[in-house]
């Protein structure tokens, strides 16, 4: 992921927003895991595929899918070069991080049988009115379509509830996993650009894609909608 340029201050409340129609959202995974009876299994699974804005009882299972998916994260994304070694109190402040972001920079996290099988952020990027996505999946959960949900259920907040105006996906030139998804999504290229290698197989060399939001879509925050429309009662 690109570091953002630095966005004009957006003041709002932080919000969650259920069902968002794309996978089912979890206010407390451990209640729905108990009575998920009413929702599909994810094709291959016994288990739904469900995801939750990241908060602080996700910390356990976080814990687990980082160390899992070290070798293949710390390839293309910085922060997880030591990931392997970090304790437990590493971690924490790693989710607390991503807790207590500002909006409109959003933190999900997706479950299987309550295991975190990805994590995805939409973030800021280069103006105020647009946004990137950010996404890792845990390994051995590749090429199971969990990163398109993924990029699916962040797309639809970030037309649908934020009305961003763009939205980018960005990746380096060797990262295999990344290279197809934006396409498989809809988006289209926008540019190329250098970036200082972070990570241990990154080329510096990286792809920008974006998309659109479609016409015809009602208000969103970005447009002047009251927050209250968005929120949990």
């Amino acid at each position: 992921m690109r570091k953002s340029h630095k966005q004009a201050k957006i003041i709002v409340s932080p919000f969650f927003v259920k069902n968002a129609g794309i996978i089912r959202y979890v206010d407390n995974p451990n209640d729905f895991f108990r009575n998920e009876e009413a929702f599909s299994n994810y094709p291959g699974f016994d288990h739904p595929l469900a995801w939750a804005p990241i908060k602080s009882k996700h910390k356990p299972a976080l814990v687990k899918a980082i160390w899992k998916s070290h070798k293949d994260l710390r390839g293309y994304i910085g922060w997880a070069k030591y990931a392997r070694s970090w304790d437990v109190k590493t971690v924490s402040r790693f989710a607390d991080d991503h807790i207590r972001d500002t909006p409109p920079n959003e933190h999900c996290l997706f479950f299987i049988g309550g295991e975190v099988v990805g994590m995805g952020s939409l973030v800021s990027c280069y103006t105020p009115y647009d946004a990137q996505i950010a996404l890792w999946v845990t390994s051995g959960y590749h090429g199971k379509g969990i990163g398109k949900k993924i990029v699916d259920t962040l797309e639809h907040i970030a037309f649908r509830v934020w009305g961003f105006e763009q939205l980018y996906y960005e990746h380096d030139a060797y990262n295999q996993n990344s290279k197809k998804l934006p396409q498989k999504c809809g988006f289209n290229f926008s540019h190329t650009f250098d970036s200082k290698k972070s990570a241990e197989r990154e080329s510096g060399f990286w792809f920008s894609w974006v998309k659109n939001r479609p016409e015809g879509l009602p208000d969103g925050i970005l447009q002047g909608r009251a927050i209250k429309d968005f929120t949990n009662p």
